[in-house]
């Protein structure tokens, strides 16, 4: 049994009467951390710094959240179980709060530790991933979408504490419309969120691809300052050195959380690798988005919902790179289209559907998923490595359609604070209360 704390504590978890919660997200994008830390921001608003937070895992969200003042992190073996009950007790967790990591959420339970469940992305599911799902969560929170398909009804109707919420993320008043600045002014925001997942480890290709086409689009829409934000180490990795056009000034890097809301809210449009948590955000800000081609199977529904709340169009991928409309049918296992009757939602990929953040489906599985999943997978990963061995065309494509886009923006053709209208943006603090009561619960219990 292995556990390790990135931060020693001067005082121990018993001399406390605080309750303290424990803190995991799903490795995969940084939307898990961006929620965290907005259920962090609500439970400090109700309680302040009478309040004690635990880390488990989530290396790759850790930077994201330490803003919020969560400084102990812990590596544990989900799987052992003696190993995670150990945890509990030694730092006296009282309720723990998962953002899709479905594995830890059900190694906490087992643990006996109760845990609240956030599900953002519910309409993903298909019977074949119930038995990973923590479906009697003490209180399993899944986050309203504009539709739910089909498939992912007999596996909500399976959990037992379910508790619909709106979207969670920070809440902010939404900026009056405006103009965009006069050309040769412009600021734009490229956001290309946590990029990795389990199933890929190395988003080079897809940055080829996507970063150039992105920086002419904004140079020729004349935009000289780019805040160009990701898990990436520097603004511009290593292979993309010349890809900024002449005159433009990029800057950027891995930002935190409130540092990327701030650089957006000066923004006169955001590109986005669209994560579902980034789109809710800059909805609620009534921020222009224009959405960049997809990574992942649920970006692209992601896209598609946003595309139709909002009237905007989006960056789809070229047809030879793959069509999002045969990811869908390839996951379901479908040879022939995806209709209304089998998603319970329109999938018109004709708007351009170019979607939270990444590869994959949002899951912890190391291992891969399902036939179905991994067939879709292929398609992604596979058209994208086969364009950037030739990138130029796909890049041509990918500037046009990012200009259309931009131009969308300068003529407010898009219903920018749409998407989070729909679904609302109260989320966090619905989530903070199940928390809290949760952790009351678990107190009373014990005190009896």
């Amino acid at each position: 049994m292995t556990i390790t704390s990135t931060t020693a504590r001067d005082a121990t978890a018993s001399g406390s009467t605080a309750p303290t919660v424990a803190l995991c997200g799903v490795e995969f994008g940084w939307g898990s951390a961006g929620k965290l830390g907005a259920v962090i921001d609500a439970l400090r608003a109700r309680l302040g710094d009478d309040i004690r937070f635990v880390g488990i895992g989530s290396r790759l969200g850790r930077d994201v959240v330490r803003g919020y003042g969560v400084t102990q992190w812990h590596d544990v073996d989900v799987a052992d179980r003696r190993a995670l009950r150990a945890l509990v007790e030694e730092q006296s967790i009282d309720v723990a709060l998962c953002v899709l990591d479905r594995a830890t959420a059900v190694g906490l339970e087992e643990a006996g530790c109760p845990v609240v469940f956030v599900d953002s992305l519910p309409f993903l599911w298909t019977e074949e991933d119930l038995a990973g799902l923590p479906l009697r969560a003490a209180v399993y929170c899944a986050q309203l979408c504009p539709g739910l398909p089909g498939p992912a009804w007999p596996v909500m109707a399976r959990v037992e504490n379910l508790r619909w919420v709106e979207s969670v993320v920070v809440p902010a008043p939404a900026r009056p419309e405006r103009d965009v600045r006069p050309p040769g002014l412009r600021r734009a925001v490229v956001s290309l969120g946590g990029l990795l997942s389990p199933l890929l480890d190395d988003p080079s290709e897809y940055l080829s691809l996507v970063v150039p086409a992105a920086l002419r689009a904004l140079a020729a829409w004349g935009v000289t300052q780019v805040t160009l934000c990701g898990n990436l180490s520097a603004p511009l990795p290593d292979g993309l050195r010349d890809a900024a056009p002449q005159g433009m000034e990029v800057r950027g890097g891995a930002l935190g959380h409130q540092g990327f809301l701030e650089a957006v809210a000066e923004a006169d449009a955001l590109l986005a690798s669209p994560g579902l948590t980034t789109l809710l955000e800059s909805s609620t800000r009534g921020v222009p988005v224009v959405c960049l081609p997809p990574q992942n199977i649920s970006q692209i529904l992601n896209a598609t919902f946003y595309a139709q709340a909002s009237g905007a169009p989006t960056a789809a991928w070229p047809d030879s790179v793959f069509r999002a409309q045969d990811v869908l049918d390839a996951r379901l296992g479908d040879g022939g289209p995806t209709n209304d009757a089998d998603t319970g939602t329109a999938i018109d990929t004709g708007i351009g559907t170019g979607t939270g953040t990444n590869t994959g489906t949002n899951t912890e599985q190391d291992n891969g998923g399902s036939p179905g999943e991994d067939a879709a997978l292929e398609l992604i990963y596979g058209g994208i490595s086969r364009a950037a061995a030739d990138p130029e065309p796909v890049r041509a494509a990918l500037t046009a359609r990012i200009g259309t886009c931009l131009a969308a923006v300068e003529a407010h053709a898009g219903h920018w604070t749409a998407l989070a209208r729909l679904v609302g943006t109260g989320g966090a603090a619905q989530v903070a209360d199940a928390v809290l009561a949760t952790a009351r619960a678990g107190s009373a219990r014990t005190s009896l």
